[in-house]
């Protein structure tokens, strides 16, 4: 295999999630497949903040941002919504173009926001039929009846019956089953690799380092942290709550507010700031070795930052989401079902509860993780596996630029067939 070019899409329109996630598959592909070059797309206003691997480059979409009611909107532009998604569909083909990636792995939505990616497919399908093309999906979509609604909507289910050559599911089926849960086809099932759980890698910094920087010794440590931030201001406001409640707590706090959070952080910060045992940082790209030295964990139920509790086999009280999608609250009842976190309701939270939770959490035994955590090798071997198919498949590509020739449009019976269904199909999802 010489020198693949894989292409990474991450909406990234609310949280960080889906560019931590892209990131960290793409850290693992530059190991494996050291010879590859990477381009991620992304649309996160904090791309830039973390470090990258090796022969990877960004390319920045206009950003957009989720309502509490699940719609979108520009997250700071003055263009409407058509506007900036017509623009992020024109930057995705301009680079798709240009790139001439092998192999092209999405991110949770098939069809990207708004079907943005649609036009992309299309064009790999027409003029690069050997480009691989692969969905990532996470262990729990949102629940079955809302999931089943908006893949009718969007032509999800098409699309993986039709377009996508394989599916990597970055779970384990006997948590959370898809395929029945979603009702995906026989055909998605053929193409589903059920990967396992994304381990995370060691921390960077060890934990007597972490522990020397925010000066504290032999105290606990409880990390709270509400990933890209945008709606954890009522649990971090909750958390300094409970602290007032307790005049000498035997502990210190950690509270990470993220990036994304309003000018809420202001007052969080004042507040904070004359309070005994407490430290609060508004961003860190390194999370990870703070969660390493943590005892205790509270935090949304968000995949990535769940991952980074059981690879370092944390004990953790999980406050889901409770807007928007079902997922988080779906997943932390699972994990506490196996005994690996405790859960506590939004409509439960209260400083008292919490109080409660922290008490127990800490007083609790380290968590038996009893999960496939290989998901990331596991991922990156099936990419690595699908990219030498490919190669061997590839007779050499042409690009449109040529159509009028009649070298560019002599095809197989068989790929003119595939392009014309393909070519129904996004007309019918678009």
């Amino acid at each position: 295999m010489k020198k693949p070019k894989i292409l990474l899409y991450s909406h990234d329109t609310y949280g960080l999630g889906h560019l931590r996630r892209s990131l960290t598959i793409a850290s693992q592909i530059a190991q494996d497949i050291p010879q590859a070059h990477q381009l991620l797309i992304t649309g996160s206003m904090v791309a830039g903040a973390f470090g990258l691997p090796p022969r990877l480059d960004l390319v920045k979409l206009p950003a957009l941002s989720k309502r509490s009611s699940g719609e979108y909107k520009a997250r700071a532009l003055p263009l409407s919504l058509r506007q900036t998604l017509a623009w992020r569909e024109q930057m995705i083909l301009q680079a798709v173009r240009n790139f001439e990636p092998d192999l092209v792995l999405v991110d949770k939505v098939a069809g990207g926001v708004h079907g943005e990616m649609l036009p992309a497919l299309r064009y790999l399908k027409t003029w690069a039929p050997d480009t691989r093309l692969v969905l990532g999906m996470r262990d729990i979509e949102d629940d079955a009846e809302t999931t089943r609604r908006e893949w009718a909507a969007s032509g999800t289910h098409q699309l993986m019956d039709d377009v996508y050559d394989l599916i990597l599911y970055y779970g384990q089926r006997e948590v959370f089953d898809p395929v029945p849960a979603y009702g995906m086809s026989p055909a998605a099932e053929r193409k589903l690799a059920a990967c396992g759980y994304l381990r995370r890698a060691e921390a960077r910094r060890t934990p007597q380092a972490v522990r020397q920087e925010l000066g504290i010794a032999g105290q606990p440590l409880v990390l709270v942290t509400v990933g890209g931030g945008g709606d954890g201001f009522q649990v971090l406001k909750s958390y300094l709550d409970m602290l007032a409640l307790v005049p000498t707590p035997a502990f210190h706090s950690l509270l990470v507010t993220g990036p994304l959070m309003a000018d809420n952080r202001r007052g969080l910060l004042r507040r904070a700031a004359g309070m005994d045992a407490v430290t609060l940082l508004e961003f860190t790209p390194d999370l990870l070795s703070y969660m390493a030295a943590a005892d205790l964990v509270v935090s949304r139920a968000g995949y990535n930052t769940v991952c980074e509790i059981l690879s370092l086999g944390k004990r953790a009280v999980l406050i889901p989401r409770g807007q928007v999608r079902a997922e988080q609250r779906m997943r932390s009842e699972a994990l506490a079902a196996r005994n690996l976190a405790t859960v506590l309701l939004p409509d439960e939270l209260s400083p008292q509860r919490l109080a409660l939770a922290v008490e127990a959490g800490l007083a609790a035994p380290l968590p038996q993780v009893d999960l496939n955590m290989n998901g990331l090798h596991a991922a990156s071997s099936a990419i690595s596996a699908l990219l030498a198919g490919g190669a061997a498949r590839k007779t050499g590509r042409q690009r449109p630029d040529a159509a009028h020739q009649p070298a560019q449009r002599a095809r197989s019976p068989r790929a003119s067939a595939q392009s014309q269904r393909t070519t129904a199909l996004f007309l019918e999802a678009a």
